[in-house]
């Protein structure tokens, strides 16, 4: 077993990377997404590449997968009939929320429905105080009665959240005991396994969405190893994590709501390692699929990492509008740009693209299937940027006829010609993303312009340029597989566990024997399940942060944290909090008390590295690389001009590009504008240069 396989089911595709792990070769595939049944279709995948590569299912040493079902289910509201076991006199808080609300001025502001409905929650008689003390035991009346209603009423998860659990997690494991006496085959979820965090809203919505999508994720991994395991594999399963690191199926088998961003998680590590090989650290990473665009910052060669998230928003693209989940994750701003994002008129007589998209069934109007709503990639296939008869490397034609029929209705309605329509749908998808990217960017206190882009995604590399010059980047990457990014990322991701747990405390009063015991507890926990997937204990490399804040201050920073507590002091922490606060605010205020709150530590063992094979030098001239010319549209031009376009796979190291040009591969099409040059370095990277 020499190979590693990893596979990413995305809304349109799904994608393939397999690693040759002795000589580093790496070979990529793509397949369309069944919306019905996307695990079959991932298996045929599978099937379908490894018989490209005359390699049989046993010839793989780790399988590691990354799925939008999580995601999914949440956003169609198709998980298991949850019932809440909570405080007495909280089973409310999942309307209350936080009560914030994300439009102040909408007075029909909508939120998503709880995900535990509020006949099947459940308030019992116990508590624990702020300190962790236990004020009332366990009602065990309360949980028998809880318990025999919801088996009545055919519960299928239960989710388990007391108050201040994270301090003491006492009564809900006793709640639990009795749950499971009573009813052994439910699936229980408890606040202080996923989330043993402050801030009760955020900790009850986590737990209980993982109770949400508990049973059907269980049985989509059973299944999915079951049939991989029955046509010969033998080797690891591993899932992709949100936070950027892989865990073995069975350790993520309990807490499956920690894999709802493994994909875009992928991408970002992806960004990240190839940005390393391009010689930059500092990198915006931008990815274009099928069905949205993603963008996430990469800082000092590490993508940015959030200790939130939230998914299923009423209004996709509009914080505050969903259900958040209180674990660490990449930080990602997603928006609804993909090259299936359907463009539409408005009541006011507006062009919009998106957020709505064509997805793989039908997908866009030139792929055939039955789809008569414009999308991006008609217009890009009408500018001619996309090459008709080498779309998936020839495996699908394009319809320029479809494309034309459905852009039509909106070029009649602006009295526009058909390329006029395309190339403003194609402009106006390109300005929607350098604007949710740059507020993305400027809300971390960084400027866009500092930063070189680097692209990925099928879509990605038509669009980078464009994108590009709005937000004022003048460099950017474009890796080799960059149509397959994601699934990539999965072969770089570490094996690691991300641990939280709430101590509150102001920092003159921090009692430094309870924090190094909650992180001896933490790192006990992670360096078993590193163990469990072969990882030698001197191989683990343990990070350590803590949330922190002015007192009075609503939203807390994360500190970095020495490995040995022993060398901290309050001195050395004001210095580490003082760096990070103004790191981020550009102001430190005097005198001002610093609040602890939630204590954290990444326990990782990194697998053996891709090795990259460095091109030989094939001077400047791309000639060699030219396969013919085409018409393409570029608004800079004044109309359509002859462009020549190049194979990617014939591109070697040092030759040079003038935009216009087009630069083709199986999973993605360059575009190099007028006035552009390009580079590729001695790792197939294609440096486009805006200026």
């Amino acid at each position: 077993m020499a190979y590693e396989l990893g596979f990413d089911i995305g809304g349109t595709f799904t994608d393939f990377a397999l690693l040759d792990t002795e000589s580093g070769a790496l070979n990529i595939f793509k397949a369309l997404t069944s919306a019905e049944h996307p695990e079959q279709a991932a298996l045929d995948g599978i099937r379908e590449f490894l018989g490209t590569m005359r390699l049989g299912h046993d010839e793989l040493l780790n399988a590691i997968h990354a799925t939008t079902l999580v995601a999914n289910t949440l956003i169609q509201h198709r998980g298991a009939l949850v019932g809440l076991l909570t405080t007495k006199g909280f089973r409310d808080i999942l309307e209350m929320r936080s009560e914030q609300r994300y439009a102040i001025y909408d007075l029909h502001l909508e939120y998503p429905p709880p995900l535990s409905p509020r006949y099947l929650r459940r308030g019992i008689s116990e508590r624990t105080d702020r300190d962790g003390r236990i004020l009332q035991d366990v009602c065990e009346e309360d949980v028998h009665q809880a318990i025999a209603d919801f088996r009545r009423q055919g519960v299928e998860a239960i989710a388990i959240c007391c108050m201040h659990s994270y301090r003491n997690p006492e009564n809900e494991r006793r709640i639990a005991e009795i749950a499971r006496d009573r009813w052994p085959e439910v699936p229980l979820t408890l606040s202080y396994d996923i989330a043993p965090e402050i801030r009760e809203y955020e900790r009850t919505s986590t737990t209980v969405a993982n109770a949400y999508v508990l049973p059907q994720v269980s049985h989509y991994l059973r299944t999915m190893s079951s049939e991989l395991g029955r046509a010969g594999f033998a080797g690891n399963f591993y899932l992709m994590l949100s936070s950027g690191s892989t865990a073995m199926a069975s350790a993520a088998d309990d807490q499956p709501i920690r894999l709802v961003e493994s994909g875009p998680a992928a991408g970002a590590l992806a960004a990240a390692f190839y940005g390393g090989l391009a010689g930059h650290d500092n990198l915006i990473s931008f990815d274009m699929g099928g069905t949205t665009a993603k963008v996430s910052l990469i800082d000092g060669g590490e993508p940015a990492i959030a200790s939130n998230l939230e998914v299923a928003r009423v209004h996709r693209f509009t914080k505050g509008s969903g259900y958040p989940l209180q674990f660490p994750t990449v930080d990602i701003l997603e928006s609804g740009a993909g090259g299936g994002s359907i463009a539409w008129v408005d009541n006011l007589g507006l062009l919009k693209v998106g957020p709505q998209s064509a997805g793989s069934d039908p997908g866009p109007a030139c792929y055939g299937f039955g789809g008569d709503q414009p999308t991006v990639t008609d217009a890009d296939l009408i500018l001619g940027y996309l090459n008709p008869d080498y779309f998936l490397g020839g495996e699908m034609s394009l319809d320029r006829t479809e494309a034309e029929r459905a852009l039509k209705p909106i070029a009649d309605t602006f009295d526009w010609s058909i390329v006029e329509t395309a190339d403003a749908i194609h402009r106006l998808v390109n300005e929607n993303m350098a604007a949710a990217a740059r507020i993305h960017i400027l809300e971390k206190a960084r400027d866009p312009r500092n930063y070189a882009m680097i692209c990925f995604g099928g879509a990605g590399p038509v669009h980078a340029a464009g994108v590009a010059a709005i937000l004022g980047n003048n460099e950017v990457v474009v890796a080799p597989g960059a149509g397959v990014a994601s699934a990539i990322g999965l072969l770089i991701a570490p094996i690691a566990f991300d641990f939280a747990h709430s101590y509150p405390t102001m920092l003159d009063g921090a009692d430094w024997s309870v924090v190094r015991d909650l992180y001896a507890h933490m790192e006990a926990q992670g360096r078993k399940m590193l163990a469990d997937a072969g990882i030698r204990n001197s191989e683990v490399r343990v990070e350590r942060s803590v949330d922190g804040r002015f007192q009075g201050q609503l939203h807390e920073i994360q500190v970095p944290l020495p490995e040995d507590l022993g060398d901290m002091d309050i001195e050395s922490f004001v210095s580490r909090f003082g760096a990070a606060y103004k790191r981020l605010y550009h102001y430190l205020p005097d005198h001002t008390p610093i609040e602890l709150l939630t204590w954290r530590s990444r326990i990782s063992g990194q697998r053996a590295p891709i090795k990259q094979t460095r091109l030989s030098d094939s001077g400047r001239d791309p000639s060699p690389a030219q396969k013919d010319c085409r018409q393409a549209y570029f608004a800079e031009a004044d109309g359509f001009i002859e462009t020549p376009t190049y194979d990617r796979y014939r591109l070697g190291a040092g030759m040079e590009l003038r935009g216009p040009a087009i630069v083709e591969e199986r999973e993605s099409t360059i575009v190099l504008r007028p006035h552009m040059r390009a580079e590729v370095d001695a790792f197939a990277n294609v440096h486009l240069y805006l200026s």
